[in-house]
């Protein structure tokens, strides 16, 4: 399960930020919260490659050097931007390893509430990020051969990732639990529980929204194993490693 911890009145923060590394369901997240009508959402507003705009998108090197130079009055703009014009709660997702400056910013911040999304299973988690990678089809609104295309990848390059992946998460959790600010951890499946929707409107303390969905479409098959053009290799190695629950439904 996931951890809350509160710091003054519950979900009285205004700002919000999602954290978390690629393919752990912070794009979720953030969609599913920007559905609520009282909520604005946005995605990596720190990307290395490029900046999410009030219209569009621009990766010109000008306008990146610009951000990463003033990073905290970038994410103060975008809040304030946002909370002009009338929503409730304005947050963005923040990539673990994007920005050093707002990471530091964050820490000192405890107007911000922080929400730390991780995935235990690595596997699922490595393995959606090679097909996109391979695709670059990060998230999809609609079902089509992608969802159902196998991957080509086998225990070496997934042995890179997961570590890496894991590592990440070993060292960042200490650091998320010993923030003050209003916060809360949250493991993948945690998301498709029954009643998550009514769970995270609490603790951002704004009123349910029964128009609240996300509108992405799972990318893969829900028993990890099935998502693999050669499998054997890939369950030798995790059962192996004693991992062989990573081989299974994830959902």
């Amino acid at each position: 399960m996931g951890t809350e911890q509160e710091s003054g009145q519950k979900g009285a923060n205004r700002r919000f930020v999602i954290m978390g590394l690629p393919r752990s369901g912070t794009t979720y997240l953030m969609t599913l919260l920007n559905a609520h009508r009282d909520i604005y959402c946005s995605g990596e507003q720190f990307n290395p490659h490029a900046i999410i705009g009030p219209r569009d998108r621009n990766d010109r090197l000008k306008a990146i050097t610009r951000r990463d130079r003033e990073a905290v009055p970038f994410m103060n703009s975008f809040f304030a931007r946002h909370e002009a014009e009338g929503y409730a709660r304005v947050g963005f997702k923040f990539m673990i390893g994007h920005n050093i400056r707002v990471l530091r910013r964050l820490e000192q911040d405890t107007g911000i509430t922080l929400i730390y999304v991780h995935r235990k299973n690595k596997l699922a988690q490595v393995s959606s990020l090679i097909k996109a990678a391979q695709s670059q089809k990060w998230a999809q609104h609609r079902a089509d051969s992608h969802v159902s295309r196998k991957i080509k990848a086998g225990p070496r390059q997934i042995s890179h990732r997961w570590h890496e992946y894991a590592t990440f998460d070993h060292l960042f959790m200490p650091w998320f639990e010993a923030r003050p600010h209003h916060k809360i951890a949250l493991e993948y499946r945690e998301m498709f529980a029954p009643g998550f929707e009514a769970r995270i409107c609490d603790f951002l303390g704004v009123a349910p929204d029964p128009g609240m969905k996300s509108p992405l479409v799972k990318q893969g098959s829900n028993r990890i194993l099935d998502r693999f053009e050669e499998p054997e290799k890939i369950e030798a190695y995790f059962r192996e490693l004693g991992l062989a629950a990573w081989l299974e439904t994830e959902l």
